[in-house]
């Protein structure tokens, strides 16, 4: 078996190379007219003269053919000049053999072929595939004896360095064109080459108004008023250039904040990265603040205790089982959200009270969202505060802050500033325009064509062949120029190809694993050929990491190597961090690399922790980007993989927690999403069951209407009745008893809240109340027992429950819950039209939401407030604020409580006048009630039209229908009190 660094090596590589086949003219006939021996021992030195000829070269002798041979330049080593090699060999070898002493009178005569092409070979010289060698092969065939022929792409390539004679043309076999045959005669002459040394760091040309720009505005942050710019421009167009210069001009680093390719769906990951070079990890992941906040101000950030508890909240390391819990009615997960973004900005600007700040953030095109938060955040405040704020993109964003510079190409004079800056002197004349009508101003571009024309000897040649010194070095693009500084580098190439596989950024120990034992030997060495060259560099403040200077270098390194040495480097690195050989990469990348390397359950494993840490953090849209890769890697999976039904399942889970909270609660998607997952998860055995009793919420959670959430309910319920975890059936109750309610199954709701209380543990209670409803599950029970109580006519009954509710609200000092009780206290005063109470409690239920960003239950404690007002007081102030509130709760775009709010808008109607417009909100009620279930509060719904219709002195027995209808429902459901309520209004309209 192959040892693993033998698996390991590069198959092979796709690459431009010249080929050349030489045969023996009449073979044949010599050796039937020859001694077999003396035969034999000529052509064996034949092989052996033209082997050394080809080697001096530069070529390779890949097979002995009897009585000819196949060679290839630019191949295994790449040589730039491989086609001029080929032509020069062969004339060799046609001198040689035509000057060879010889004991027989019958010299070899020899026929060479020469062709250039692109091809496929592989590392172990084992198979080499193009159209290179057919066709070298078939030129061989019809040469004269002692001559050569050459192709038209070989021609093209060194027609400038030999005399040529066009033969003519032939149509060869195997190919439908005709093809040109050319003769070279002899070789000019051409002058040694150059060897410079390059610097990678010349001074920016071009951008002196835009550099201009950026110093005032340093300026005005030191006088304390910044401002904030966005740097546009396509790869290689000289953003970073423009940014690194600003910084040399005012001796200032700055704060950097790098985005990264693959690290889109990771929240905040250009953020966690400063952190990385400014703290150690144990810091950072510990999820202690004081540990936090105590390394920041050894690192002279000096920030203020509750960011630091924020921050170590957001980045401390966190268990993903309750991810799937999560729902988009938990407010504080936004909140939070909300939060760190905050806290990130007071980090970073910490330091501006002492000095104005530079703040950077690179390739924000590749930002996630949370970091376009940060930065659009920061481009607000740099208004008012000593910071200067860029950001370089390739895209423009419409939503942006700041303001926009757009890079475009460079003027013509400063492209011969920058080639002369890089000639060292005085170009040959007409080469910076001629350079300049290539890149077409691109600064990146310039600079790679005038290092490969300093290393030619352009001064030598007139300026008719410059562009055949491209076609010759195989340029036709700046990705051909970065290819071209990478073979430069000699073995040291094979280095950067690996680290490419990586990514932008790899470490040293990550790639050692990938070398193998040989490679381990020489990386130092090769990792300082590479910086020298100006390719890789030091990642900042990182030990034992680098990065590629540009990330088109990268590409470029990556674009080099076969697509099956891409998927054996893949596989590789992906064992790695499978068997956690290596310290981790970000769960994104790992994700990535795993498919890449055709291991689907592990990509899709990787991606859904990814998601999920997303997840946790609220960061709903990056966590789509690590779904979407999951989904496809499931897909890949057989349906024996012993893992796909759980890995389907923790998608499904998230995918609805994700559909939920970025489309609401009654989306189409969440809904099928939650229905696919439930069709599988009910056929499972009740462990599967249990450990994904979530995706069971959601299912409830989603449903359309109240009467399907009730009969889910139900199901709920029955399902949980085996499961071990009290946690589980606690709270499969908490979602019976709250849709029992609504659905006016007063008993049912009661027996569901005594049984799940029974259940509760006030420690597990902190750990879920987050996730199940944003609330606890006690105070949630004892509210909703407080209302049936109340409607069943058991007064005492449901004034102790809700003062219980209230008073285990306020010890849980959890905003979700005590928001929660408020909210149970103000219904149940809102029924009994306590009027003063409902307005006390609203203020307070007010003040908590604004506090914590409740924007669902702020329009709440508005409406309440106002409906409560206008009862009193001030009908015109009451009906304003009411209507505030409505407003505010149709944007949230979800009503869980239409029934009363609709009762309390009618009675606001009827209040200021506009008795027909209350009609109208109460027959809408009354329709959407009786369609989707909620039918706790029908009864009263049909009283109060009866009330209303009287008002309008409507017909009396509409009137009594009306009341009659309204006293069935509620004997049919045994609330009592809607029933008294009735019967009195019967007993006064007689």
């Amino acid at each position: 078996m192959k040892s693993l660094d033998a698996r390991l090596r590069l198959a092979g590589e796709r690459r431009q190379v010249t080929a050349l086949f030489y045969d023996i003219v009449g073979s044949t006939e010599i050796l039937v007219r020859s001694d077999p021996e003396h035969y034999f021992r000529s052509v064996t030195a034949l092989h052996q003269t033209a082997e050394v000829i080809v080697v001096r070269h530069g070529g390779f002798l890949h097979q002995r053919l009897g009585d000819g041979g196949c060679c290839f330049f630019g191949y295994p080593e790449q040589s730039e000049d491989a086609a001029e090699s080929a032509v020069e060999a062969a004339l060799a070898l046609i001198g040689a053999e035509t000057t060879r002493p010889r004991r027989t009178d019958e010299p070899f005569k020899l026929r060479i072929g020469i062709a250039t092409s692109l091809v496929i070979f592989s590392s172990e010289r084992a198979g080499i595939v193009g159209t290179a060698p057919i066709l070298a092969a078939r030129l061989q065939a019809e040469a004269e004896p002692n001559s050569v022929l050459v192709a038209d792409s070989t021609f093209q390539l060194t027609c400038g360095k030999f005399d040529y004679s066009l033969v003519g043309e032939a149509t060869l076999k195997g190919f439908d064109e005709s093809i040109r045959l050319w003769r070279p005669e002899a070789k000019r002459h051409v002058p040694g080459r150059v060897s410079i040394t390059r610097n990678a760091d010349h001074a920016i040309r071009g951008r002196d108004k835009e550099l201009a720009t950026l110093i005032e505005a340093w300026k005005g942050a030191r006088d304390g008023t910044g401002g904030s710019f966005a740097i546009i421009g396509e790869a290689g167009i000289g953003k970073s250039r423009l940014v690194s210069e600003l910084r040399r001009n005012i001796d200032r680093d700055g704060l950097a904040l790098q985005c990264n390719k693959r690290l889109e769906g990771q929240p905040f990951h250009p953020f966690i990265g400063f952190l990385e070079t400014v703290v150690d990890a144990g810091a950072l992941k510990s999820g202690e603040g004081s540990l936090l906040r105590n390394a920041l101000r050894t690192a002279g950030m000096d920030v203020d205790v509750s960011a630091a508890e924020i921050i170590s909240a957001f980045t401390g390391e966190r268990s993903s089982a309750t991810s799937g819990n999560i729902r988009v009615t938990d407010q504080t997960g936004r909140t939070f959200r909300r939060q760190v973004v905050d806290a990130a900005v007071r980090l970073l600007c910490c330091g501006a009270s002492a000095g104005p700040t530079l703040i950077v953030f690179e390739d924000v095109h590749w930002a996630d969202e949370m970091t376009l938060e940060l930065l659009d955040s920061l481009c607000a405040l740099a208004v008012t505060m000593p910071i200067l704020v860029i950001q370089t993109s390739r895209i423009a964003r419409a939503e942006a802050v700041a303001s926009q510079i757009t890079l475009r190409g460079l003027p013509s004079a400063a492209i011969r500033q920058l080639v002369t800056s890089i000639w060292n002197g005085s170009p040959p004349n007409g080469l910076s325009d001629f350079i300049l009508e290539q890149c077409d101003g691109m600064p990146l571009y310039a600079e790679e064509l005038a290092h490969f024309f300093r290393v030619r000897d352009t001064p030598s040649k007139p300026p008719s062949e410059w562009k055949q010194l491209l076609l010759e070095g195989g340029v036709s693009s700046l990705n051909d120029l970065l290819a071209s500084r990478l073979a430069g580098t000699g073995s040291a190439r094979r280095v950067a190809q690996f680290a490419s596989a990586i990514g932008r950024e790899f470490s040293i120990g990550l790639l050692a694993n990938l070398l193998g034992k040989e490679g381990r030997q020489a990386l130092g060495g090769h990792l300082a050929i590479l910086a020298s060259h100006g390719i890789i560099e030091p990642a900042p403040n990182q030990a034992e990491t680098y990065q590629f200077r540009h990330v088109l270098l990268q590409e470029a390194g990556y674009g080099s190597l076969l697509k099956s040495d891409r998927l054996r480097i893949h596989k590789r690195i992906a064992t790695l961090l499978v068997e956690e050989r290596v310290p981790p990469l970000p769960s994104a990348i790992a994700a990535w690399q795993c498919a890449e390397a055709g291991r689907h359950g592990d990509a899709a494993r990787f991606a859904l922790m990814a998601a999920e840490a997303c997840v946790v953090r609220s960061a709903m849209k990056e966590a789509t980007l690590s779904l979407d890769l999951c989904m496809r890697e499931i897909t890949f999976l057989s349906r024996q993989h012993p893992g796909r039904r759980e890995l389907a399942l923790k998608m499904l889970q998230l995918q609805g927690v994700v559909a939920t909270a970025l489309e609401g609660e009654g989306s189409e998607r969440a809904r099928r999403t939650y229905s696919r997952a439930i069709q599988l998860l009910r056929r499972q055995e009740t462990a599967t069951r249990e450990a994904h009793f979530p995706t069971y919420w959601g299912w409830w959670f989603t449903a359309p209407n109240i009467r399907t959430q009730q009969s889910r309910a139900r199901i709920l319920v029955e399902d949980m009745l085996a499961v071990n975890d009290p946690e589980t059936r606690l709270q499969s109750y908490h979602c019976a008893w709250a849709t029992g309610f609504h659905a006016g199954e007063h008993g049912f709701c009661l027996e569901c809240v005594r049984k799940g209380l029974e259940l509760y543990d006030a420690e597990r209670a902190v750990r879920n109340r987050a996730f199940f409803g944003g609330h606890d599950a006690r105070v949630c029970g004892l509210g909703e027992s407080a209302l049936a109580n109340l409607i069943l006519n058991r007064s005492d009954a449901s004034e102790n429950a809700i003062s219980q509710c209230l008073e285990y609200a306020g010890l849980t000092d959890h905003a979700g819950s005590m928001v929660h009780a408020l909210y149970y206290a103000i219904v149940l005063r809102c029924c009994q039209s306590r009027y003063e109470d409902v307005y006390a409690l609203g203020e307070r239920m007010l003040s908590l939401a604004e506090q914590h960003g409740l924007s669902a239950s702020q329009a709440r404690a508005k409406m309440y407030c106002g409906w409560a007002e206008l009862m009193t007081s001030s009908p015109e102030s009451g009906a304003k604020r009411f209507q505030e509130g409505l407003s505010l709760q149709q944007q949230s775009g979800t009503d869980d409580n239409l029934s009363i709010h609709s009762d309390m808008h009618s009675q606001v109607l009827q209040r200021i006048g506009r008795p027909l417009e209350a009609l109208s909100v109460i027959d809408n009620a009354i329709t959407v009630g009786r369609k989707s279930g909620q039918l706790f509060w029908l009864a009263e719904l049909y009283r109060r039209r009866a009330g209303v219709r009287q008002g309008l002195g409507d017909k009396s027995y509409r009137i009594r229908n009306d009341l009659a209808r309204a006293l069935r429902i509620a004997e049919a459901e045994g609330a009592a009190w809607l029933s008294e309520r009735t019967k009195r209004d019967l007993r006064h309209l007689a």
